[in-house]
Order: C-alpha cells, then sequence, then structure tokens
C-alpha cells in the first residue's frame, strides 16, 4: 500500500510508503490515481531534464559565437552575462572538485 494526500481539488499530490500526518489514506500500487501521479512526476522530471540539457547547449552555442568572434561577451544583455558567468563559476567549481571525471574533453555535453 501507499499512502497519498490530496490537494484541495482531491487530486493526488503526493506519495509516501508510510503514512503521514497529512497522507493517510492507503491506496494500492497499481490504483489509477497512482499511476497517473507517478506518470506525470516522471514526465515533469524528464521535462526539467530536458530544460537542464537545453539551456546548456544554449551556453555552449553562446561560448562558440564569442570564441568565434560572431557577437562579445559585452553584447548580451548585464543579466545574461551574470547569469552565464554564475554557471560558469559554479561548473568550474564542481569539475575542480573531480565530479565530472568521467569526461576528459572538459565539461561540455557531448552531442
Amino acid at each position: 500500500m501507499l499512502y497519498v494526500a490530496r490537494d484541495s481539488n482531491g487530486k493526488v499530490c503526493e506519495l509516501h510508503q508510510a503514512p503521514q500526518d497529512h497522507a493517510v489514506e492507503a491506496l494500492p500500487a497499481d490504483n489509477p490515481e497512482v499511476l497517473q501521479f507517478i506518470h506525470e512526476r516522471w514526465r515533469q522530471n524528464e521535462l526539467t531534464e530536458l530544460d537542464r540539457d537545453f539551456v546548456r547547449a544554449i551556453e555552449d552555442i553562446i561560448e562558440l559565437l564569442i570564441a568565434k568572434g560572431i557577437i562579445l561577451f559585452t553584447d548580451l544583455p548585464p543579466r545574461v552575462q551574470e547569469k552565464l558567468q554564475r554557471r560558469k563559476e559554479v561548473r568550474g567549481q564542481i569539475h575542480y572538485a573531480g565530479y565530472f571525471d568521467d569526461n576528459p574533453d572538459g565539461d561540455i555535453i557531448p552531442i
């Protein structure tokens, strides 16, 4: 059995293996509402991952355009410059910590 919490519309909004304060309704794992909730969460996670990969691909394209002299970093809006710099710093810190050891070519997404 799985324990569910429901939102104000009565739709399953949380799923737990054990009863919680707000999730005491027990449903079998093959219940259509449980399966729908799991499917929606899986699709949302897939979309989030695709968005993350897409953002990284756009960053790589911007870096390529800058490297080829097609655009200047300073041509980008200040907020975009800040975000790109911050992401580059964080990626550098992660890379320095050794989390990308499996990619000898750096932290560029392989295509």
